[in-house]
């Protein structure tokens, strides 16, 4: 490709922003490197130094064709920058729960992850999902192991070949807390707190209204609510 001359203009506006910074006699030869390197025009070469050093060069100084070429290598930097500002945050570890069940891991893990990233609809949705599992899979039939129409009837629906759902299963859970003897309090406490996960994630579910703030999450003690599931399923393991 015809490298064409690099703009008189464009050279004394890098000279100027990068006084200090950058040796005028650096300037070219750094230039004509990514020009080489990159196999472009000087200008575009030049539109690439001023980004490496943190300056967007002016659309005015380009030709027609340059600018289109300056908008992509501004789009494709602020990409990359983002690329790794989402890659180099620390996730928070907004739920935690020691199990050997990989489908549980995995949903802690994206539970994190989306609240990491302020996607808090999707962690509200998630988190009463989990809550879900753990009372069917880690209380109920622990406590109820036999395939017995009693016990069964306590999470599941053979009508519907399916769960049964979430506010009948913690309804469920509640009136079964005598059975769990000295453990009946902290069963009892385990669905108050769980009743905030009950009619709001159905209303974010099927409502285009309701989009979920930090703070309905945060207000939610959900870590406590993990808590104490697992101190639950200790006593009934």
């Amino acid at each position: 490709m015809r490298k064409t001359e690099l703009n008189p203009r464009i050279f004394e506006w890098l000279k100027e922003r990068l006084k200090g910074r950058i040796s005028e006699k650096t300037i070219r030869p750094a230039i004509s490197k990514i020009a080489r390197k990159d196999v472009s025009t000087l200008n575009e070469a030049a539109a690439k130094f001023a980004q490496k050093h943190g300056e967007d060069l002016p659309r005015r100084f380009m030709k027609s064709a340059d600018r289109e070429k300056i908008v992509e290598i501004r789009t494709e930097t602020r990409s990359r920058q983002s690329s790794r500002a989402r890659t180099e945050r620390t996730i928070i570890q907004f739920a935690k729960y020691e199990t050997s069940d990989r489908f549980l891991k995995t949903h802690l893990d994206e539970i994190n992850k989306t609240y990491t990233y302020g996607c808090y609809t999707a962690t509200f949705i998630l988190c009463r999902k989990v809550l879900e599992n753990l009372i069917v899979h880690h209380i109920l039939k622990k406590k109820y192991p036999t395939k017995s129409q009693q016990h069964r009837q306590k999470y599941y629906d053979p009508p519907r070949g399916r769960l049964l759902d979430f506010s009948v299963l913690l309804s469920n859970l509640r009136d079964s807390a005598p059975d769990f003897n000295s453990e009946k309090t902290l069963v009892e406490r385990i669905c108050q707190l769980s009743d905030g996960f009950k009619e709001i994630s159905n209303d974010m579910a099927h409502s285009r209204y309701h989009i979920a703030r930090k703070n309905e999450l945060d207000e939610k003690n959900y870590q406590e609510i993990l808590d104490q599931i697992a101190e639950l399923e200790k006593s009934i393991a």
